[in-house]
């Protein structure tokens, strides 16, 4: 799956979370400071929920909770590459010097059984408010200037922009894109939340600061 779209939650709350890294606990942390009910309340990811942090596997295991909804991260699509052996050296070395080295005590069965979890994540989320508003998720940057899922999906360069790029960011490329109202981006750390146009990055680097971004999408 490319692409998932959400309809608007009428019985609780929406929250989007920046780069988990690991931080089980911290997310925990997190939604307890809201009151998160489980029940009623959902969690959306930018992804990048594994490596650096202590607690990649019960990370990993959030994507099976109804109640939490992440993008595919680039760290998870390089642990799909790693488990199917589908990566260079190169790769594999990369992955493990960026907080991957967990993998290696983890056995090539279970490594394929999250290989197979992240198969089910898509690259790209909407989520329609109460309000009206349409909230984007992706995991880096979004790549075109207009909301066009299915133009993204046919193209490989874009996708891989999608989940790759720091451009706009770096350069404070405040750009708006048209046809959705607030994109929540990843991937590139920032100081503290950032709008860009109509982007906004979230990822505070969790797994270094211990501050992790929660943001209630009925605020944005």
């Amino acid at each position: 799956m490319f692409y998932q779209s959400f309809s608007a939650n009428h019985q609780g709350r929406d929250f989007a979370i920046g780069d988990l890294h690991g931080m089980y606990d911290l997310l925990f942390e997190a939604l307890d400071k809201v009151d998160f009910d489980f029940a009623t309340d959902r969690c959306f990811s930018v992804g990048d929920l594994i490596d650096r942090g202590a607690k990649s596997e019960q990370c990993l295991s959030l994507i099976k909770e109804p109640w939490f909804h992440p993008v595919c991260g680039n760290h998870e699509d390089t642990l799909r590459m790693v488990a199917r052996n589908l990566s260079s050296s190169a790769i594999t070395a990369d992955w493990i010097l960026n907080g991957g080295l967990w993998h290696l005590m983890v056995s090539t069965e279970k490594m394929h059984h999250y290989a197979d979890l992240v198969d089910t994540l898509p690259e790209l989320i909407s989520v329609t408010t109460t309000s009206g508003k349409l909230i984007a998720l992706c995991h880096a940057e979004y790549p075109l200037p207009y909301w066009a899922p299915d133009d993204i999906e046919k193209d490989d360069e874009l996708r891989t922009y999608m989940m790759w790029s720091r451009q706009k960011v770096q350069s404070g490329d405040t750009s708006t894109v048209s046809g959705v109202d607030t994109i929540i981006c990843g991937h590139t750390i920032v100081e503290c939340p950032q709008q860009l146009g109509n982007s906004f990055y979230i990822d505070t680097g969790a797994f270094a600061s211990n501050i992790l971004t929660l943001v209630n999408l009925e605020e944005l």
